[in-house]
């Protein structure tokens, strides 16, 4: 292989690792390629962990469009936060949370540093950009100052804040905007490096190419951090240091220049919950979808639904989930959800087949079974064994 060869193979791996996205269990990703329809995408478990997984965006051009949605990282409730959540938007296991419990009254100080949020000078929990995590930290202040008698009210209101789907649709009209020039000098960058600069360099050699197509290169990448850092500006003003740090990054990473338009389009819309985006993105059947394995882990969380510790930390994951379902099914309900039809029970896979589990749907031969992947969850009759319909 030459040193050329090599080269444009380093240039690869290092654009698929740009590709690459690492996606937090608790948090889903809405990708399309030609921009007809949207996919949702859930983290990998062939390339993960416990905590997350990879996602991959569209490599090549038109590049495609990717956001994510996250539900939030903790339970709330008047007396304090809990830094547990019982359900799940993703199929499988539930996030990795520590469980700490702060109370209002002893929470001093809150405030983002970066991806971490800060909670009296200790790190309680890393997301995955700083702009959630300063969403998270005003959200928390916006609790701490509210009277106690008040902060229920807020809950409910912060909640269904992030399930405005009419909110969603206006960032996300805004976003795309932004991001029209960012993407189209991406592609331009793309079929530069990956086709027009081989070919030169086949034709004409690379010690008589080399200074055109550096040229070129410059142009193309300090272009496309111009128009990144006033989209940036424009969509997240409060970034000040992430800012400098992303347009200098794409100013001087090709690869990372290429894919600027999903560092915008990434965490435009990351404040609201998976629901809420998956209504405006995806088609009516892949909603529905999404929005029966939501309700249903809303209703019937996998167990245990508190990690322990008294009946302080039980009352406040029942007050947090409860506030979250009502917010949901008033959601689901204004999108023109049937919620009983959307929760109806399935057709039995065979005649053995007798229950099923409220959560995942698993089905089982026993009515005294327990689903182990839902933590032990007791399994229900099917409505009629006369209303068998194989699946």
């Amino acid at each position: 292989m030459s040193d050329v060869q090599l080269l444009f193979a380093v240039l690869v791996a290092l654009y698929l690792w740009e590709c690459a996205c690492w996606l937090r269990r608790g948090s889903v990703a809405v990708a399309t390629w030609l921009g007809r329809r949207w996919q949702l995408l859930h983290p990998g478990t062939l390339i993960g962990n416990q905590r997350g997984g990879f996602v991959l965006a569209a490599p090549l051009p038109p590049l495609g469009l990717f956001l994510t949605a996250n539900q939030l990282p903790f339970t709330l409730s008047p007396a304090g936060v809990l830094f547990f959540v019982s359900t799940n938007v993703n199929p499988g296991w539930r996030a990795a949370h520590s469980g700490r419990f702060v109370k209002f009254d002893d929470l001093h100080e809150v405030r983002a540093e970066r991806r971490k949020l800060i909670i009296n000078g200790e790190i309680v929990l890393s997301v995955a950009s700083p702009n959630y995590a300063r969403h998270l930290a005003e959200s928390l202040r916006e609790l701490k100052e509210a009277r106690s008698e008040q902060r229920a009210a807020t809950i409910s209101s912060l909640l269904r804040a992030t399930l405005d789907s009419q909110a969603v649709e206006k960032r996300w009209q805004e976003a795309q905007s932004l991001l029209k020039p960012v993407r189209r000098l991406a592609n331009a960058l793309f079929i530069f490096l990956f086709a027009a600069a081989p070919c030169l360099i086949w034709r004409l050699g690379l010690g008589l190419s080399w200074p055109g197509l550096l040229i070129a290169l410059l142009v193309l990448t300090i272009a496309n951090a111009v128009y990144f850092r006033r989209a940036h500006r424009k969509l997240f003003p409060k970034l000040e240091d992430e800012r400098f740090t992303f347009t200098l990054t794409v100013a001087l990473a090709p690869t990372t220049a290429m894919r600027a338009h999903d560092l915008l389009a990434r965490t435009s819309c990351e404040t609201f919950h998976p629901l809420a985006v998956a209504k405006v993105l995806l088609t009516a059947a892949d909603f529905e979808r999404f929005a029966r394995r939501v309700l249903l882990d809303l209703r019937h969380p996998a167990q245990p639904v508190c990690p322990g510790g008294g009946p302080e930390l039980e009352a406040a994951e029942q007050h947090g989930r409860t506030a979250l379902r009502a917010a949901a099914e008033d959601f689901l309900r204004q999108a023109g959800c049937d919620l009983e039809k959307l929760c109806a029970a399935p057709a039995p896979a065979d005649e053995a087949c007798r229950a099923y589990c409220l959560r995942c749907e698993a089905q089982f031969t026993s009515l005294e079974a327990q689903c182990a992947d839902c933590g032990g969850l007791a399994v229900v009759a099917f409505p009629a064994a006369d209303s068998f319909e194989p699946a």
